[in-house]
C-alpha cells in the first residue's frame, strides 16, 4: 500500500521554558522515532501523560517545525515530501487536524460558516463550498447542527463540527489529539461512529488518546 507518512530517525525537544510540568518531568522529547503509516490506516498513539503523543501529532500535521519551536532532527515525509519543504497551507490540503479542545480551532460563531471556512480559505468557488458543506453534513450526520451558534453547542457537538470542518477540505489524512477528553459517554459513542464513517471512506486516521475502549472493533 501507499505510504502516506514516514518518519525517519526523528528526534524533537521543546525549549525547556515552554513545557508544562508533566512534560518537563518526562523530558518533553521524542528520540529516534522511525515509522511508516500506510494509506487507509487507523493508527492509535497511546501512552502516559507527557510521553510525546501530542508532539507526534504536531509532526504529522506540520505544526512542527512550522509553528512550534525546538530542536528537530530527522525527517517527516508526507506523501513523499519532507514537511520542512511544504507550507502549512500545502499540508492542510492533505491533513485535517482536530484538537483536544475544539474551541481553539474555531474561526466563526455559527456552525455553517465554520464548516465553510476551510474550503473558502482554499479558494474554492462559493457554489462548490455550499455543496461541500451539504455533503459533509449528510455524510457525518451534522444536519441538526447546521445554522447553530457555536456557543450553544455541547462539547460533543463542538467536536463533531471540528471534524466536519476538517472533512470539508476533503483531506486524505486526519490527525486527532485526544478528541474524547471533554466528551461524556453519549458524545463518545456518537464520535466513535463519526470516526468509523471517515474510516469507511478510506481515510487515514491517526488518533492520540488515553481513552481506548471506544476505539475497539
Amino acid at each position: 500500500m501507499k505510504e502516506m507518512i514516514e518518519c525517519q530517525d526523528v528526534s524533537f525537544s521543546y525549549p525547556a521554558s515552554t513545557l508544562p510540568d508533566s512534560e518537563r518531568q518526562a523530558g518533553g522529547a521524542l528520540k529516534h522515532i522511525s515509522c511508516t503509516i500506510e494509506d487507509g490506516s487507523f493508527v492509535l498513539l497511546c501512552g502516559t501523560s507527557g510521553c510525546g503523543k501530542t508532539t507526534m501529532t504536531r509532526l504529522f500535521n506540520g505544526l512542527i517545525p512550522h509553528y512550534h519551536e525546538g530542536t528537530y532532527t530527522g525527517s517527516v515525509y508526507l506523501d513523499g515530501k519532507d514537511t520542512r519543504d511544504l507550507s502549512l497551507f500545502d499540508i492542510s490540503l492533505k491533513v485535517g487536524s482536530v484538537f483536544q479542545n475544539p474551541r481553539s480551532q474555531f474561526f466563526n460563531v455559527d456552525t455553517t460558516s465554520e464548516l465553510a471556512f476551510g474550503p473558502e480559505n482554499h479558494g474554492i468557488a462559493e457554489d462548490l463550498v455550499r455543496d461541500r458543506v451539504k455533503r459533509v453534513a449528510a455524510q457525518l450526520k451534522l444536519e441538526p447542527l447546521l445554522d447553530r451558534s457555536i456557543f450553544s453547542l455541547s462539547g460533543g457537538e463542538k467536536q463533531k463540527i471540528a471534524c466536519g470542518s476538517a472533512a470539508a477540505i476533503d483531506p486524505d489524512i486526519y490527525v486527532l489529539d485526544e478528541p474524547s477528553s471533554n466528551l461524556d459517554a453519549y458524545a463518545i459513542a456518537d464520535f466513535r461512529q463519526l470516526l468509523f464513517t471517515l474510516k469507511s471512506q478510506g481515510k487515514t486516521i491517526i488518533i492520540s488518546e488515553h481513552r481506548l475502549y471506544y476505539l475497539s472493533g
